[in-house]
């Protein structure tokens, strides 16, 4: 890799994006398009931090395809899941139910009529958000954990900032707030 048409050859035959690998190596944009372009000398030294920069995203992706890989193939083991059900757990506590009570209730239903069900669907919706704000569970492992899209987790926290007034979820959330703040 000495010449700049090896290093993108480099960097497309890894599959990343040209940005990425130079934001890694810490070389500017700017800088690049001038050793691209004979105004500035390819170094040793740029070589190698691009080598490295490369080498570094090709492991954090694999590592990272193996962390889905392994979170769908063992799905209850997933970080996203445990705290999820640690929450549940807290939620539960909080509202003197059971967490069976919270984990039972079907989202698919749909059941609005039914007061129970509706309890439920808020405390579930109490527990994602206290998953992803607090335990800092990104909102898309969230989803996959739960078997559900990214927009229906945002439009989930989203409706809970709508209910944030509601005397169980302002309990719950002071308590939470109280144990992060300590």
């Amino acid at each position: 890799m000495n010449s700049v048409a090896e290093i993108d050859l480099a960097i497309k035959s890894a599959g990343l994006i040209e940005g990425e690998v130079l934001r890694a190596a810490g070389i500017e944009q700017r800088f690049y398009y001038k050793v691209r372009h004979g105004a500035r000398s390819l170094t040793p030294r740029t070589v190698n931090r691009v080598r490295l920069a490369i080498a570094q995203l090709k492991r954090q992706r694999d590592l990272e395809e193996k962390g889905r890989e392994l979170e769908l193939r063992f799905p209850d083991r997933s970080s996203a899941i445990r705290s999820y059900r640690l929450a549940v757990a807290l939620v539960a506590q909080k509202a003197a139910v059971q967490p069976g009570f919270i984990l039972s209730a079907d989202p698919s239903r749909r059941a609005t009529a039914d007061e129970q069900w509706m309890r439920a669907t808020r405390l579930r919706r109490l527990a994602i958000y206290i998953t992803v704000t607090y335990l800092d569970i990104p909102q898309a492992d969230m989803a996959r954990a739960l078997g559900v899209s990214k927009a229906t987790v945002s439009l989930l926290l989203k409706e809970l900032g709508d209910e944030r007034e509601r005397p169980e979820i302002e309990a719950a959330l002071a308590y939470v707030e109280e144990a992060f703040q300590s």
